[in-house]
C-alpha cells in the first residue's frame, strides 16, 4: 500500500478533561508498535490486552514523561480493527500535553505524515469501516455518551446490542427477496404472460412490510406524532400558554423549583419562550413559559412573542392551557373526563393544542382567589363520546396542586410512550425516520401498480426501498456527507 493510500495512524485523549485521576491517550494504526518502541524503549511486542507498567520517554530528548500503564490491542481484538495502544497516564494537564507533543515530534522526526491527531469520531469510524460496527451501533454509542436520563441510557444500550441492526437486516432481506421474485419473472416470463399468482404474493408481502413500517413510524396516528424512542432521545416539550397575568411564569418557577422566569404584575412581562429542563419519569422534559395571549396590544415586540407562543403550542408534545377562575363562566371539576367539542372551544383551547393519544389539558390557577361563598364546582362530565380532557386546580402562591400536575404529566408520558423494556425500537434517530419515509414512498408507488404491472419499474421501486433501508445501517453508504454528519458529533477521542 502506498504512503498516500495507507490509513493514517491517529491519536487523541480519549478520557475526560484534565486535571483528573487518570487520563487515557489512545493510538490506532500501522505505526502503533513503532510508537510503543519509541516511547517505552522496548523492542519486544507487548503482551496483548494486558496492562503493563512502563516509563514513558520523549523519543527525541529522552526526558521522562510519565510512569504509565500501557495496554496493547492487536488488530483482531481491538475496538477499531487497527493495532491500538492505550496509555493510561496521570491526569495532569502537563503530562497529557507533553505526551501528545511527543507524538507530534515523533511524526516529524520519523517523517510520518500519516501520524496525526484524530478527528472527532474517527476511532469509531475506523470500527465502522473495518466492519466492527454498523451505523446503528455507532449512533447508539453516540446516544449512550450523550445520555442525560436513565431512560435514554437504557434505550441507547438496547439499540447498541445488535438487535436494532438485525431488525434492519431482516427488513432489507424481505425487500430483496420480493425483488428477486420479480426479477425471476422478468427473466423467465413472457412480457404478456405474467404469473399473476406470484405477483399477488409479492404484492401481499410488500403490503405487510408497508403496514409494519406505518406502525413503527406511527403514520396511522390521526396527526404526526413522535415515537417512544424519539421522545426519549430528543426530550418532551411542554408548553404553558394562556392570556397575560394568569400565573404562567410563577407556575413554571414552581414546577422547576427555581426562579427561572421573571414574575411581575405588569401584563406582557414574558416576551419570548423561556425553556427549562428537568428529568421526569426518565424523560428529559422541557417546560416552556410563553408570552401571554391577547388581542389588544399594539406593541410589535409583544406581537412577535404571541406569534412565537402560537407556533410553540403547535409544535410542543403537550400544551397546557393556563387560566384563572375569572376566565371561566363555570369552573369545571378537576380530573379526567370527556367533554363536548363546544366546551373545549369555550375554554379557549385551539386545535393545535390537541395532541394525539393525549387529553386536552386545562389548568385553572389562582383558585385561592375564589370567595368562600363561591358556588360549588360542577361534577365531572359523564359523557362517553367527545373530547378527553384533564383539568387541574392550582394555587401557586399557596403551593397547592402543583405537585399533582408534575405527577399527572409524568403518568401521561409513561402512558403515551409506553414501551416494553425488552423490545428495541426500529426508529431511534431522525435519520432513521427520514430513510424509512423514503422506503414507504417507494412501497406506495409499488402498491399502486395493481394490474398489468411494469415488472422493470416494480422491481426498481423495491430495489430503491432496499437501498434506503441499507442506508440506515451503512450497507450502501458511499458518500462522505452522510458519514461525516454522523461521526462529527462524537468527541475527538472516540
Amino acid at each position: 500500500m502506498t504512503e498516500a493510500a495507507r490509513p493514517p495512524t491517529i491519536y487523541a485523549l480519549s478520557s475526560g478533561a484534565t486535571p483528573s485521576a487518570i487520563a487515557i491517550v489512545r493510538i490506532a494504526g500501522e505505526h502503533t508498535l513503532p510508537i510503543y518502541e519509541a516511547l517505552c524503549r522496548r523492542t519486544a511486542v507487548p503482551p496483548a490486552r494486558r496492562a503493563v507498567r512502563q516509563t514513558l520517554y520523549h523519543p527525541l530528548s529522552n526526558d521522562v514523561l510519565d510512569d504509565a500503564l500501557v495496554l496493547y490491542f492487536p488488530p483482531s481484538r481491538s475496538f477499531t480493527g487497527d493495532a491500538v495502544l492505550e496509555l493510561q497516564l496521570h491526569g495532569s494537564p502537563a503530562v497529557v500535553r507533553d505526551v501528545l507533543s511527543a507524538l507530534n515530534d515523533l511524526a516529524h522526526a520519523r517523517s510520518w505524515p500519516d501520524l496525526r491527531p484524530a478527528e472527532p469520531g474517527e476511532f469509531t469510524r475506523r470500527a465502522f469501516e473495518h466492519g466492527r460496527m454498523d451505523l446503528t451501533a455507532c449512533e447508539a454509542l453516540d446516544a449512550l455518551l450523550r445520555a442525560e436520563t436513565s431512560e435514554q441510557r437504557r434505550l441507547a444500550q438496547r439499540a447498541g446490542h445488535g438487535r436494532q441492526a438485525q431488525m434492519y437486516h431482516t427488513l432489507r432481506s424481505r425487500l430483496l427477496d420480493c425483488m428477486a421474485q420479480l426479477e425471476a419473472l422478468l427473466d423467465f416470463a413472457d412480457e404478456d404472460d405474467i404469473d399473476m399468482q406470484l405477483w399477488d404474493d409479492v404484492h401481499r408481502h410488500v403490503r405487510e412490510i408497508r403496514t409494519y413500517l406505518a406502525h413503527e413510524l406511527q403514520l396511522d396516528m390521526p396527526s404526526p406524532c413522535r415515537s417512544y424512542a424519539e421522545a426519549v432521545m430528543q426530550g418532551v416539550r411542554i408548553a404553558l400558554y394562556g392570556r397575560t397575568n394568569v400565573g404562567k411564569s410563577s407556575l413554571l418557577n414552581r414546577l422547576v423549583q427555581r426562579e427561572a422566569a421573571i414574575v411581575t404584575s405588569h401584563p406582557g412581562t414574558t416576551r419570548d419562550v423561556i425553556e427549562v429542563q428537568m428529568e421526569l419519569h426518565g424523560y428529559k422534559v422541557t417546560w416552556a413559559d410563553t408570552a401571554g395571549l391577547r388581542d389588544d396590544t399594539n406593541d410589535p415586540v409583544e406581537q412577535i412573542g404571541i406569534a412565537r407562543t402560537q407556533a410553540y403550542v403547535s409544535e410542543a408534545d403537550l400544551a397546557i392551557r393556563v387560566c384563572t377562575p375569572a376566565d371561566m363562566d363555570e369552573i369545571p371539576a378537576a380530573g379526567s373526563y370527556v367533554v363536548p367539542t363546544s366546551t373545549v372551544a369555550a375554554w379557549g383551547i385551539p386545535a393545535s393544542a390537541h395532541k394525539p393519544g393525549l387529553p386536552v389539558l386545562l389548568l385553572i390557577n389562582k383558585m385561592d382567589t375564589l370567595p368562600d361563598a363561591s358556588p360549588p364546582v360542577p361534577s365531572p362530565s359523564t359523557l362517553t363520546h367527545g373530547v378527553p380532557c384533564h383539568v387541574w386546580h392550582t394555587s401557586v402562591v399557596q403551593d397547592q396542586g402543583v405537585h399533582k400536575v408534575v405527577h399527572d404529566v409524568g403518568a401521561m408520558l409513561a402512558s403515551r410512550y409506553a414501551q416494553d423494556a425488552s423490545t428495541t425500537p426500529l426508529v431511534t434517530q431522525a435519520r432513521h425516520r427520514h430513510c424509512l419515509l423514503q422506503v414507504v414512498a417507494c412501497l406506495d408507488t409499488f402498491l399502486a401498480m395493481q394490474t398489468g404491472p411494469d415488472l422493470v419499474v416494480a422491481a426498481e421501486e423495491l430495489r430503491r426501498a432496499a437501498q434506503h433501508v441499507g442506508a440506515v445501517t451503512g450497507q450502501v453508504v458511499t458518500t462522505e456527507d452522510v458519514l461525516g454528519t454522523i461521526f462529527a458529533r462524537f468527541c475527538i477521542g472516540k
